[in-house]
């Protein structure tokens, strides 16, 4: 098997964090989905299937039949009851042969601020995972409540807070602030300059 060839025609996937291996010699795996949530709700990312992982490396196997995993993958895209959203087009998923062997890869858009969380099954806050390392994490009830707040046409920091004064900010944050700015940039003249006159 030329796994250097391979290697190359599946760029990018240098990073792990990036990049997840599944077996799919059984069909389409289920942990599918939920790397398929995870990186359309971090930064997006690259899976192939046919590529099983062993304590001794990659094991470059292939898949039995590319075309009917495409298949599936294709009608469970588009089924809300397993996943919220299909953020792919035909030029994300594509078929790479190599000495015989078949490997289905498919390229995750990181999903627009918008449409995240993508979750897997009927509920977001049970269903939406997250992407970190080389793993999938089921993000907390927090986490998904702020990816849904983060929706609304105007992000939160932008958002005018009526009746909100100097006596609002806490007095200690203020002077970590006043601190690493000056650090940063110790003769600048906002640093004169009250509290009041900082922060306004």
């Amino acid at each position: 098997m030329r796994q250097l060839d391979l290697f190359a025609a599946l760029q990018p996937m240098s990073e792990s964090v990036d990049t997840e291996f599944k077996s799919a010699r059984g069909g389409l795996p289920g942990s599918f989905w939920e790397t398929y949530s995870a990186m359309a709700n971090t930064q997006g990312g690259t899976i192939v299937m046919g590529v099983v992982e062993k304590e001794t490396g990659l094991a470059w196997e292939g898949v039995p039949d590319a075309a009917q995993l495409r298949t599936v993958l294709w009608n469970q895209l588009n089924d809300r009851q397993k996943v919220s959203r299909n953020l792919l087009s035909d030029a994300d998923i594509r078929t790479v042969t190599d000495a015989g062997l078949s490997f289905v890869v498919v390229q995750v858009p990181r999903a627009p601020r918008r449409e995240r969380p993508v979750y897997v099954g009927p509920n977001a806050l049970t269903g939406s995972y997250r992407r970190a390392e080389d793993g999938d994490y089921r993000c907390s009830e927090e986490e998904v409540r702020r990816m849904l707040a983060d929706q609304s046409d105007a992000p939160a920091d932008a958002l005018v807070v009526e009746h909100f004064g100097i006596g609002d900010f806490d007095g200690d944050t203020v002077k970590q602030y006043r601190n690493r700015f000056a650090s940063r940039d110790p003769d600048h003249p906002w640093l004169s300059e009250d509290d009041s006159g900082l922060m306004f």
